[in-house]
């Protein structure tokens, strides 16, 4: 979930060397010229800086043009991507395999998997559970998109309903939208690839065989022991329909979908009598 070794290190070298620029233009914070004397400042102090920055885009053309690091053109063209950086307040939803997720807080419209730097965002959020409410601004680098090195999460626990509702609108922007992974192209202009591009290209079997002969055996368990037993057929028979309309009849949907609430509700009603 992090940057190779080498990408990090650029990214530090390139961010730090616009984040002196940018305090040389506007003296921020008083003796710092050199990407060297970010070193010594704290998070606070950096992120005064790194504010400023994003509050004058025009720096970042001022220093393409200057050029006062003396930098190849690929690494220019990597902070002039930077122009196209995304602060918003965000819940990181997920660790996953290739990234970690964040879902902006304000406005819920979007998934953006984000890479660490050199420890893993997991580390940065000091462990929190998920959901964590965190400040952060994401950056494009090449195809991939990380955050800036600084992140301020929020010492925020949610109640079971918030973290229902935000699972909820997670698992529908990932169905619908999928995860944002690039948001540029190789020119370094504007464009989102998602991860439904990489699924579109890997289609899914064709499970409608196997639902078929699911729902078949279904209707076979028509009996059962005890009461319970039977309850659970009844709640694996609705659930093998409602599957199967969802690859046939996608229509049928909410009405098999009303089977499975009633087989549930009446195995927990049982289960909870039992209690009594």
């Amino acid at each position: 979930m992090n940057l190779p070794p080498q990408d990090a290190q650029l990214f530090f070298k390139l961010f730090l060397a616009i984040l002196a620029y940018t305090n040389r233009q506007l003296n921020v914070v008083p003796n710092v010229s050199q990407p060297t004397d970010l070193h010594r400042l704290g998070t606070e102090r950096t992120a005064k800086i790194r504010d400023a920055l994003y509050a004058h885009k025009e720096l970042f053309d001022r220093f393409i043009a200057e050029n006062p690091e003396n930098l190849a053109a690929d690494e220019l063209q990597i902070v002039a991507s930077w122009k196209h950086h995304i602060s918003d307040e965000f819940y990181l939803m997920r660790y996953l395999k290739k990234y970690a997720v964040f879902m902006p807080a304000k406005k819920a419209d979007r998934l953006y998997g984000v890479l660490g730097l050199f420890d893993p965002i997991q580390v940065v959020v000091r462990g929190q559970p998920l959901p964590v409410l965190l400040k952060a601004t994401l950056l494009p680098f090449r195809d991939k998109i990380i955050y800036d090195g600084i992140v301020a999460p929020y010492t925020i626990l949610f109640g079971k309903n918030i973290r229902a509702d935000l699972d909820a609108t997670y698992n529908r922007l990932k169905q619908r939208e999928g995860i944002v992974e690039q948001l540029i192209n190789a020119a370094g202009k504007p464009e989102i690839r998602t991860s439904l591009k990489e699924r579109a290209s890997k289609p899914a079997p064709d499970w409608k065989p196997a639902l078929a002969e699911i729902v078949a055996q279904t209707e076979k368990m028509r009996r059962a022991d005890t009461a319970e037993q039977m309850a659970t057929l009844g709640l694996l028979r609705a659930a093998a329909y409602l599957a199967q309309a969802a690859f046939e009849q996608p229509d049928e949907m909410s009405g098999r979908l009303r089977q499975v609430r009633r087989a549930l509700t009446r195995l927990e009603t049982m289960l909870y009598e039992e209690d009594f």
